[in-house]
């Protein structure tokens, strides 16, 4: 038969697609306002959480202990896995597990970390996640405030037995080609050349969300959040972001932030572009349909922005469905200072 043996062509893949129509990135980072992170080198399925041969009951403490919270829960590796050890057979090695916390809501370390061998271990992030988000429901308001960037008042919160307290920045890079192989095909090669410059800072990490953004990073614990990298403009990106200084054209948002705050904050940044990563405080959102003013400060300056979302084209959105999506894009209009 004619064309018998060529392989059929490939279809374009959602991070190919997603850069042929230029898709915006900004207002695209997670929701997430902590993180579990979870080290296993091995056996991703598509969800972390059922990844990690949990009991049912430990299994729906954790999941309830992360939802409580606001929490993601995210497996990390260190890049460039051997196939020995992909595929050996031997008891495994102590691994990590870390919390991260919000540097405006923390009271004690933003980063805590630990170690488990067992599943049942896991119990131990999985408490302290608990007080940390019973601790903040029992500020009350103030939490509030601090979740919008604010910094809340000091709340003592229990360090579990074994957790190690510091303060490293991580780069988290997804690489979780069973939840989508445009991770993998474009988060790995990333995630080797951050490696190979911050080898301490760098992981592989499981689905963050946005798929076709790929190669996506999360730079934790200050939450930035890029997507569309390769090697190179990794390594520029995480550089500039190593000197306060956000690169707007792969910025996804802040981590935590609504949606309309993300895009104020890319506007402020692009009307200040000397002013560094962080310097810019969320001090609420006003929202009616989908018009939004979010107000900002950085410093004793206070400042307004205009959202508007607007809702895209049915497209596809992922490699693992053919099914055509709608997202809401925020656009920010000028940046105004309020006297």
């Amino acid at each position: 038969m004619p064309g018998q043996g060529r392989p059929e062509p490939r279809a374009p893949s959602c991070s190919d697609l997603a850069r042929q129509r230029e898709d915006p990135l900004i207002g695209t980072a997670p929701p997430a306002r902590r993180w579990l992170l979870v080290e296993l080198e091995n056996r991703w399925l598509p969800t972390a959480v059922d990844s990690l041969a949990l009991s049912p009951e430990s299994r729906s403490e954790l999941t309830q202990a992360a939802d409580r919270a606001q929490a993601r829960i995210m497996l990390i590796r260190r890049p460039g896995r051997s196939a020995s050890a992909l595929g050996s057979t031997a008891p495994p090695p102590a691994r990590a597990w870390c919390v991260v916390d919000d540097p405006g809501r923390a009271a004690g370390p933003v980063t805590t970390w630990g170690s488990w061998s067992d599943p049942q271990d896991l119990m131990e992030p999985a408490r302290l996640l608990d007080q940390q988000g019973r601790a903040e429901r029992a500020a009350g308001p103030a939490a509030g405030a601090a979740s919008a960037g604010q910094a809340a008042g000091a709340v003592e919160s229990e360090t579990p037995k074994g957790a190690v307290g510091s303060d490293p920045e991580l780069l988290l890079v997804c690489a979780h080609g069973r939840h989508d192989v445009c991770c993998a095909t474009r988060g790995r090669p990333v995630a080797a050349a951050l490696s190979a410059r911050w080898p301490q800072a760098t992981w592989e990490c499981s689905h963050t969300g946005g798929d076709r953004f790929a190669a996506n990073l999360i730079v934790l614990p200050d939450g930035a959040c890029y997507g569309g990298l390769d090697p190179d403009s990794a390594l520029d990106v995480v550089g500039r972001h190593q000197d306060h200084a956000p690169d707007p054209a792969y910025l996804r948002g802040r981590t935590g932030w609504p949606r309309p705050a993300q895009a104020a904050l890319l506007a402020a940044h692009r009307a200040a572009p000397d002013a560094a990563w962080g310097s810019f405080v969320l001090r609420g959102v006003q929202s009616s349909g989908s018009q939004h003013e979010v107000y900002l400060s950085s410093g004793p300056t206070q400042m307004s922005v205009p959202v508007t979302e607007h809702v895209r084209t049915a497209e596809r959105i992922t490699c693992a469905t053919t099914a055509l999506g709608r997202v809401m894009v925020p656009v920010a209009g000028e940046v105004r200072v309020r006297t």
